[in-house]
Order: structure tokens, then sequence, then C-alpha cells
């Protein structure tokens, strides 16, 4: 039971954090867009993008997967003590690792699953590993 909602507390929060550190890395890369090389953008694109992604199956997981996985509080704190006002390359590079880490702590289950709302859905949750 206290174990659940620590788990939910550390989903809801790193969830926050993710769209917050989402949000500050759009204003500093919006920031820099007209003196940003072609190549670096489409690197930040990229980056923004598994952001993204990452956000939405965290989304969509069930909290209790998390259960105060060590890879998860770590990533939290790293997000929470961002820069308030930092160069985009830099953010790119700190959000790149703190995804990465993330990502390669958590087994994405690809199998189809039946929804009761309609007649099959493909749903991507999280194991950890």
């Amino acid at each position: 039971m206290i174990q659940n909602r620590l788990s939910r507390k550390v989903h809801r929060e790193l969830l926050l954090a993710l769209e917050s550190a989402r949000t500050r890395f759009a204003v500093a890369m919006a920031a820099e867009a007209k003196s940003t090389p072609p190549d670096q953008w489409q690197y930040y694109m990229d980056t923004a993008d598994r952001m993204r992604r990452f956000a939405g199956r965290l989304r969509r997981s069930d909290p209790n997967v998390l259960a105060v996985h060590e890879e998860c509080s770590h990533a939290l704190e790293t997000l929470k003590r961002l820069p308030v006002e930092h160069a985009a390359e830099r953010l790119c590079h700190i959000l790149g690792e703190t995804i990465g880490r993330l990502e390669s702590r958590m087994l994405i289950d690809k199998s189809p699953r039946r929804n009761q709302s309609q007649n099959s859905t493909d749903s991507t949750d999280f194991t950890i590993l």
C-alpha cells in the first residue's frame, strides 16, 4: 500500500519534471533558432521528440512499475535541478543523457492488448529491468 502510493508519487513527479524540462528546452531552442546550424537544430528536434515520446509512454504506463527505482529518482533530481536559463545545447545534452538512462532501464513491452472500448489497440508499457 505504502509502496503503491510512493510509486504513484514518483511517477507523477517524474512526469511533471519531464514536462517542465520539455518546456524549458523548447524556450531555449526558440531563443537560439536563428543562430543554430541546421544539423544542430535537427539534434535538438530529435531530443525533443524522444522526450515527447518517452513522456507519452510514461503517462500511459502503470505508476506502480516505477517502484522507487534508483534511476528514476536520479533522473527526477536531475530534471528538478536543471538550470533556469541555459543554452539549448547544454540542456539538450543533459536531457538526452537523462532520457537515455531512463530508456535503458525500462524494457518496453509492445505486445498488443485488448481494450474493452475498442476491438484492439497497441499499447506500450514499461517494465523495469
